[in-house]
């Protein structure tokens, strides 16, 4: 079984990558112990059984080192951040410092979510780890296995880029199943990782632990400042669209009441306008009815005189006729008598 990290005596291989990417397996190979029941722990998911950092002896070319697997970085069942702080506490324990650290990942592709693996490590370790980092390709073909070229042709840009950054230091895992523990394959795969290993010159200390550390945390310290001025900024900017959107609204009620009021001043106006027009209207129709009663009683006033007019001279015609009757008459009566006395 391996330790639990009490007591780091060696300088340290550490072994880091995503759950499932085969830290632990390769950790087995190079114990030589059988790569999925060794001393550390190998999952058959992609859930993480590295929960906790565990160390084991192993000697290199004559010398010893201790060899620690650590939890999958970024893995889904625990906080990335208390990963990252159970690693942190194990280097704190490696007095002797890191030798090399593996990082492991899957052949097959490497991933934006491989890459922001990388990047975390990265970050978490501080660019002094760069030196020390050696990318270890798990889970390729056994072509891939045989032959580096064929694996070496499959990198994309961001690996090619990445290699190049860690000065060319790269192995693979080789599959016991496709070559065996005593094949000279595995052995060739596992011998060029040791290599490296013992091609590392000095150590990642926990002073440069401590000092990637302190820098994360000031960095943390700073956009924890930005994010709340930015949120201060922000609560500010909404504040201030609330007070332009209250005075707006505030702007739009009084135009509404203005207008509002505007609108009835109009409305009363115009019906008082109405009103004056339509009594107007009415007077004016009221001495229209009246004259027009005046011309029409003149006119009666007129036919009467007229009438009675007409009568009297009527009357008087027939008086005169009359008394012209009478006057003949008497006028013959004269003659009568003249007559009479003439006989």
């Amino acid at each position: 079984m391996s330790q639990t990290i009490n007591d780091v005596s060696y300088p340290v291989i550490l072994l880091v990558g995503k759950t499932g990417a085969g830290k632990s397996t390769l950790g087995n190979m190079l114990l030589k112990q059988p790569h999925d029941d060794g001393l550390f722990q190998v999952s058959a998911d992609m859930e993480s059984v590295t929960q906790e950092c565990s160390t084991a002896i192993i000697s290199i070319d004559g010398i010893t080192y201790n060899i620690i697997d650590t939890p999958g970085i970024f893995d889904t069942q625990l906080v990335t951040d208390k990963i990252l702080e159970e690693i942190a506490k194990t280097i704190k324990k490696c007095k002797y410092g890191i030798k090399a650290i593996l990082f492991v990942f899957e052949a097959k592709r490497f991933s934006a979510e491989q890459r922001g693996v990388l990047e975390g490590i990265r970050n978490f370790f501080g660019e002094g780890a760069t030196n020390y980092i050696i990318a270890i390709f798990s889970h390729a073909t056994k072509a891939q296995i045989y032959d580096r070229d064929i694996m070496r042709k499959a990198w994309n840009k961001p690996v090619c880029s990445f290699i190049e950054d860690i000065e060319n230091r790269w192995g693979i895992s080789p599959n016991s199943d496709y070559f065996p523990p005593d094949d000279p394959t595995h052995q060739a795969r596992l011998g060029e990782i040791k290599a490296f290993i013992s091609s590392m010159r000095g150590v990642y200390t926990t002073e440069q632990l401590e000092e990637s550390l302190q820098e994360q945390e000031e960095a943390r310290r700073q956009k924890e400042e930005e994010e709340e001025r930015k949120k201060q900024e922000h609560e500010e900017k909404l504040k201030e669209i609330a007070r332009k959107e209250a005075e707006e609204a505030h702007k739009r009620k009084v135009e509404q009441i203005e207008r509002e009021r505007k609108a009835k001043q109009e409305y009363e106006e115009n019906l008082k306008r109405k009103q004056q027009q339509e009594a107007e209207e009415k007077h004016r129709q009221m001495v229209e009815k009246m004259k027009q009663e005046e011309r029409e009683r003149k006119i009666q006033e007129e036919n009467l005189r007229k009438k009675q007019q007409q009568e009297e001279e009527e009357r008087y015609r027939r008086k005169l006729e009359q008394m012209r009757q009478e006057k003949e008459r008497e006028e013959e009566l004269r003659r009568q008598r003249e007559r009479e006395w003439e006989l």
